[in-house]
């Protein structure tokens, strides 16, 4: 008897099969989720909450995703509606308590195969604020949809406390969906995406790992594969995929300054921290000038798009090669001009183009010359809210590539947070305290001389 669904079954789309990549090849399945908290300096209403939510399920209908799978391939479907009549809450008696509790749920999978998507959760912390703490999935949503989520939630709970009208209605993810697919089926139009990556690709010959670890793992590599030109290791483990997180945060008065310099030169705050932290990966590299990383592309552009849960965003690939000659602003407008030109092209899969890198120069599919994974979330620090709230991400406890780099605003003083999540098997706490620490050195200095060249920007991290 053929298995009939509440609503019509989907192929994934391209952003979603990237995140469903990471977990299909993890021993742990716990690589594909996002948890966040929330708390915010109000005495929330919890039953208004609830109703709050039950109403947001209607309004944010990828919170209604759920998925089955059929032979080899996951399908999706949205549920016509669905209600919680109860949330889990908890009353943390300590900050050390709720950081413990939250941790600990953190890095226990989301089964998204399973029928669990995500995992919500109500709290009263121990200084009279409240807080909601969310583990979903990245197939269904990314970072910026969660923030989403948790803005149009408050909105709502608002409306209700205050009898007003709700807010603006979300977009239709459904609706994105469609288009997606339909984007995906017009094989036509990949020819020129093709053509760019492999043009991308070959530009500047073979890429380098500029592990954060430096390059002890590189030459162990070379030793054991007797290939002494070897540039990228199988640093990709799904075995040994273990991960601790450090917090980096940068003050009120520096944030300051980023933000002004990069809205005085219309550089965005991504550009100047994957400068930073290219700089510190370069000087303890050979100081080779050739550094790859993957950086999360919210794609979200449009007005409609930034009004949309779900998941939008996709790893793109951002190689920068700058001769030790060059300025601090050169870099900057070089790593502007390459987001740009690979953005342009994120309808292509990005599973497609990693693969058409892997095959080109031969990599086995652990091996891949990114150091790092790098988001940048930004959140809406200075909107009239009607409350203010922290924000936190979690540390999932695994991840796929040797480094995730997460930076968004600091919302409690307006500094800016870093969590930095490492490989405990390629590195150390000590290194990634190092990186921090070079990194806004490097930030720093060009900020106050964008003349700055490369090699002295070098010379300062060692």
């Amino acid at each position: 008897m053929k298995k009939t669904f509440p609503g019509k079954l989907y192929d994934l789309i391209p952003s979603q099969q990237s995140m469903y990549m990471m977990v299909k090849f993890s021993f742990s399945k716990q690589l594909v989720q996002i948890p966040i908290s929330i708390t915010v300096d109000l005495d929330l209403d919890f039953d208004v909450l609830t109703k709050a939510l039950n109403i947001e399920f209607e309004r944010n209908d990828s919170l209604r995703l759920r998925y089955i799978k059929q032979g080899k391939s996951i399908k999706q479907y949205f549920l016509p509606s669905f209600k919680m009549s109860r949330v889990p809450m908890k009353y943390f008696r300590s900050a050390e308590q709720q950081k413990e509790y939250l941790d600990k749920d953190a890095q226990k999978p989301v089964r998204f195969d399973k029928g669990e998507c995500y995992r919500i959760l109500f709290y009263k912390t121990a200084n009279a604020g409240s807080g909601i703490y969310f583990n979903v999935t990245h197939v269904s949503m990314d970072a910026l949809g969660a923030v989403i989520f948790f803005m149009d939630l408050m909105a709502v709970y608002r409306a209700l406390k205050a009898g007003t009208e709700l807010p603006e209605p979300l977009y239709s993810y459904e609706e994105y969906i469609t288009e997606e697919l339909k984007k995906v089926s017009e094989k036509k139009k990949w020819d020129k995406h093709e053509k760019f990556y492999r043009e991308y690709f070959e530009k500047g010959g073979e890429p380098f790992y500029a592990g954060v670890h430096g390059p002890d793992f590189l030459e162990k590599a070379r030793i054991k594969t007797k290939n002494p030109d070897m540039r990228v290791p199988a640093a990709y483990n799904p075995i040994y995929d273990k991960c601790k997180m450090v917090n980096g945060h940068i003050g009120t008065e520096d944030a300051a300054k980023i933000f002004d310099f990069c809205k005085k030169n219309s550089i965005a705050p991504e550009s100047l921290f994957m400068m930073g932290l290219r700089t510190h990966c370069s000087s303890i590299n050979y100081r080779i000038d050739d550094v790859f990383f993957m950086a999360t592309c919210s794609k979200r552009a449009t007005v409609k798009e930034k009004r949309m849960s779900g998941c939008l965003a996709q790893p793109i690939q951002v190689r920068t090669i700058l001769p030790e000659s060059a300025t601090f602003m050169e870099g900057l407008r070089q790593y502007t001009s390459v987001r740009t030109q690979v953005y342009r092209h994120t309808d292509y899969p990005y599973i497609l183009a990693k693969d058409y890198l892997r095959e080109m120069y031969g990599y086995k599919l652990i091996a891949g010359p990114a150091c790092m994974m790098f988001t940048w979330i930004p959140l809406p620090v200075n909107m009239d809210l009607g409350f203010k709230f922290d924000f936190r991400f979690h540390d999932l406890g695994r991840y796929f590539t040797p480094l995730y780099t997460i930076c968004s605003p600091d919302p409690t003083d307006g500094g800016i947070n870093l969590n930095y999540m490492y490989r405990v098997k390629l590195s150390c706490g000590k290194q990634i305290e190092n990186l921090h620490k070079n990194t806004m050195k490097v930030i720093m200095a060009g900020i106050d001389n964008p003349d700055i060249t490369v090699k002295e920007l070098l010379d300062m991290c060692n």
